[in-house]
Formats: structure tokens, sequence, C-alpha cells
């Protein structure tokens, strides 16, 4: 009897979005601006950051477990950050199973990836926390896209969370995109609100939300560079 072409090919459930491999890192640059409700300032702060897959152990669940350290190096315009040593900021884990890529951020666990990547995947990435739910979802995956001025071929994005603009006095946005054989490249935060308060000026909510933010924050980092050490 003829054999399909396709008998016995192996699944792509998009594991290789999420590699874990001792000693590999990825270099961000990282753009913050708080914006500071008591004194009407932004607050910018600009640095690198570097997170390690330092080594792996086993969890509480007997669990393989990656141990995640992260380095900064905080941005001076007198110093180029190759002139820089890493200092160590703090220490994360993470868990990759048959069907999600878990993620402790500050003693928070999300759940970053459900496998297998496809169309319409839907799933509570606070499920493994105390917050409230969201709904993740892949807005397009193994498309290419140039992030920090790098072609990646296979990308995917995982929208966390959009309120589409609706509320006019706060908006929240985060997403991350995730690229094949390298993991996260990007990821974006918007977290503001716009309050009006006492006496606010003509038109206050005919201007974009964006142009008119009294306090919140927005995060940014972008793939830079990669390797193994």
């Amino acid at each position: 009897m003829a054999c399909s072409r396709d008998e016995g090919a192996v699944p792509d459930f998009g594991y290789n979005y999420y590699p874990e491999q001792q000693g590999s890192f990825i270099v961000y640059d990282v753009d913050s601006f708080f914006y500071n409700d008591f004194t009407d300032q932004v607050d910018t702060f600009k640095f690198q950051l570097k997170e390690k897959t330092e080594s792996f152990y086993s969890d509480n669940q007997n669990r393989k477990t990656a141990r995640i350290e992260r380095y900064v190096k905080i941005y001076n315009d007198t110093i180029p950050y190759s002139a820089m040593t890493w200092t160590l900021k703090d220490v994360w884990a993470s868990n990759k199973t048959v069907t999600a890529a878990e993620k402790v951020e500050e003693n928070v666990r999300f759940v970053k990836l459900a496998f297998p990547v496809k169309d319409e995947q839907v799933w509570n990435g606070n499920a493994q926390n105390t917050l409230d739910g969201w709904n993740y979802s892949y807005e397009f995956f193994d498309r290419p896209r140039t992030v920090g001025g790098i072609t990646f071929d296979s990308v995917l994005q995982v929208t966390q969370y959009d309120d589409k603009l609706n509320n006019l006095i706060k908006h929240q946005y985060y997403v991350e995109m995730y690229a094949r054989n390298k993991g996260l490249v990007y990821k974006k935060v918007i977290d503001i609100e716009s309050q009006p308060g006492v006496n606010p000026p003509p038109n206050f909510f005919q201007t974009p939300i964006m142009q008119r933010v009294t306090s919140g924050v927005q995060y940014i980092m972008t793939y830079n560079s990669s390797g193994t050490e």
C-alpha cells in the first residue's frame, strides 16, 4: 500500500518559539516612561537588559525549571554600553510543558504561550496567579517581522490585553512577540490613565488619550542581540 507523503510527520506545536538552552541569552534595549501624577512630569528610564538561561533545576512539582538571571546596564550618555559591566538585577524562572510556556516574573507566574500555536488559540494568561483573568490570544504567527533592525523569518504576536481605547480615562495594551529559535524579541506595555482633574482644559476628552496622560507607564523591550556563554 502506498504511503502518504505526510505519514509519520512530526506535528509542529511551535515549541521552538520558546527555546531553552543553558547559557543562552538575549540582550534587549529597554525604554520606559513613568508618568508621575504628583509632579506632572515624565520620568524616562533607558537601559539594556540581558536575560540568561543560567541553569536548570527541578521545582516542587519535579518539573524541569529554567533559572533566568537578569542583568542590566543603565544608560549613560557619556559611557557606551560596551564599556559597562552587567549588574545582576533579579532572578526569574520558567517552565515549558507540552501545553504551555510559563514564566515567573517578580514571583508572579504567567502563562506566556499555549501549545500548539494555532489560529483562535485563547487561554487565560493569569490562570496560575491571583490576578484578574486575561484572555491571551495569537494575533498572528509564522510571519516575518523586523525588530530592532533585525529581520526574523517566523514571528508570533501574543496579544495579552487590548482595551481598544474604549475607555476615555484609561488605556491598557500588552503585547509580546516571539521568534522561532530565539524566544521573546519584543514586548510593549501601555498602562496609563488620563484624569481630567478639577479644572480640565477645553476639549479634554476630544484629545487622544496618549497626548493627555496623567499617570501610568509605557514600557518597550526590543531585541538587540543574543548568544551563548
